[in-house]
């Protein structure tokens, strides 16, 4: 039994300080990721506010909101008048929902779209629980 504990022991000694040579791996094909396409639908367009439904109850823009619009460009900026304040910055879509950042403040808001077509837009705007549906056209 010694003699096979001993055989054990410099078998296991010799073989945990053997060196391995290191297998090569083939040459790995690089992926570069490209940046998913935009969708530019919505993109250079004049989309002006026609009308504004809050709790079920469509009306026309109030004072306030008389003017405004929201423009996108396919390089990812926008420019919007919402409740009369400007805002600039940049713009990402997934899905049904438009992502935006306001440049000067850091804001960061979204709207899903409800319906869209060559002429019309109509986006949902949630804050809390309040949901504002924007009724926008292109003029």
């Amino acid at each position: 039994m010694k003699i096979v504990y001993a055989l054990f022991l410099t078998l296991f000694v010799f073989g945990a300080s053997a060196q391995t040579t290191p297998v090569k791996k083939p040459n790995a094909v690089k992926t570069v990721r490209t940046p998913a396409p935009r969708d530019t639908s919505l993109c250079n367009k004049n989309w002006l506010l026609i009308a504004v439904e809050e709790w079920a109850v469509e009306a026309k823009p109030s004072t306030k909101q008389a003017d405004d619009y929201l423009k996108m460009t396919g390089d990812g900026k926008f420019k919007m008048k919402r409740n009369g304040e400007e805002k600039a910055g940049t713009w990402t879509k997934t899905g049904q929902y438009i992502y935006f950042t306001d440049e000067a403040s850091k804001e960061k808001f979204n709207y899903k779209v409800e319906s869209a077509d060559a002429k019309t837009l109509k986006a949902d705007y949630h804050v809390s629980d309040m949901h504002t549906l924007f009724t926008y056209e292109v003029k």
